[in-house]
């Protein structure tokens, strides 16, 4: 079946995987910024135990959706097992592929929080867009995928325009070719209307552009990696029987692995009934980020929170400074991943960016409600070449 023909309320799952990813990323950024601008520096949740709880979360999202993946009658926990203990064990070359992007992945998440915490939110937002670039780079690359002119020039002007979209309220068009000059970008607000997200906290503009510029980088490779990864057959082992020889199926040159004895094969067998009692194809994506949350979980608690972090754990606590909004920011990018795993399964990396980029308008629409944003001219500007831009995409 084709996956533009895979729907769910009438909605084909493509675009509502698109929709919902617009509107998670709309509210991730703002959350995080504000958890991590609004409280001292001493007061700080540590972002590698964000980052490992947040592949927790998914992990146990996805093992509860493989196990209402089957048919009612055929949801078991054995089940459950048996189809774990294949995809990850049995099948552990597949399993290793993901590794490579569950790292990438890692390094990516703990360097957004690290940009979020020392830039404000529209630089974060402007720059954080270079990954479409990147994504479309190594889609040429990696996947061999054409891009003619009027793509290329769809994502320049995607570009263009979500920078226009996310300057200061008070800057002019003039203003756009020295942006990533300025040390900072809170002297052009001067009135009481700021929001509390963009200015409070100590920011090192220098240190964030690094860690935003290498997330690109890091999330275009990972995005298209993994997506590569999905889409391709995966290689299942052929299971091996050994039975009795008998010297008559020897001299008629008999094949000893084309037949099965019933003694011999148990019906437990993790490699028997692949067809039969193996995880539908349709739940695939959900094996996959299993897989890619053991590395990221692994590489995480070693790697990130046990040799960076490991002395504030001891003293303070893996949960030190947690609050609700910190659950929230969590529990956000947690779902936000299995929605990006929706998007590159039944749509592509370059659409996930343009997703991604008009939850910024939409963001910067409910600030006016929320934080009374007045739109200027360069943001009627952006949102018309966003706009016209996701039209050129699609031709």
């Amino acid at each position: 079946m084709a996956s533009e023909t895979i729907s769910l309320w009438g909605i084909p799952l493509k675009y509502l995987s698109l929709i919902i990813l617009v509107v998670q990323n709309s509210a991730l950024i703002l959350v995080m910024r504000y958890t991590r601008a609004s409280v001292p520096e001493d007061q700080l949740y540590l972002a590698s135990t964000a980052v490992v709880m947040s592949e927790v979360m998914k992990a146990l999202v996805c093992i509860a959706l493989l196990f209402f993946a089957p048919p009612p009658g055929k949801r078991t926990f054995k089940r459950l097992v048996r189809n774990l203990n294949r995809e990850l064990i049995v099948q552990w070359r597949e399993t290793l592929k993901l590794s490579i992007p569950a790292g990438l992945y890692l390094i990516q998440n703990n360097l957004q929080y690290l940009a979020v915490s020392n830039l404000d939110a529209a630089t974060f937002q402007v720059t954080y867009q270079l990954k479409i670039i990147t994504t479309a780079f190594f889609s040429v690359i990696i996947l061999r995928r054409s891009l003619n002119k009027l793509k290329w020039i769809a994502i320049t002007l995607l570009t263009v325009g979500i920078a226009l979209v996310v300057l200061p309220r008070n800057a002019t068009l003039s203003t756009f070719g020295s942006f990533l000059s300025q040390t900072t970008l809170s002297d052009d607000r001067s009135d009481d209307m700021d929001d509390a997200v963009d200015s409070v906290g100590n920011q090192s503009n220098m240190k964030g552009y690094v860690a935003v510029l290498l997330a690109c980088f890091l999330s275009g490779l990972a995005g298209v990696y993994f997506e590569k990864i999905l889409k391709s057959p995966v290689v299942k082992p052929q299971p091996k029987y050994t039975r009795f020889e008998s010297v008559g199926d020897k001299e008629l040159g008999e094949d000893t692995n084309s037949r099965k004895s019933s003694v011999e094969l148990d019906e437990e067998d993790p490699v028997s009934g692949m067809e039969d009692d193996g995880v539908p194809q349709s739940a695939q994506v959900w094996v996959r980020n299993i897989q890619m949350s053991l590395f990221s979980l692994l590489f995480g608690l070693v790697f990130v929170v046990g040799i960076q972090d490991g002395r504030k754990v001891a003293t303070d606590g893996f949960f030190a400074h947690y609050n609700i909004l910190t659950w929230v920011v969590i529990s956000i990018q947690a779902i936000g991943g299995l929605i990006v795993a929706l998007v590159v399964k039944y749509a592509d990396n370059i659409l996930k960016g343009f997703a991604t980029s008009i939850s910024i308008i939409l963001s910067m629409l409910v600030s006016v409600w929320l934080f009374n944003f007045i739109i200027s001219g360069p943001f009627v500007l952006g949102a018309a070449l966003v706009i016209f831009a996701t039209r050129l995409y699609g031709m």
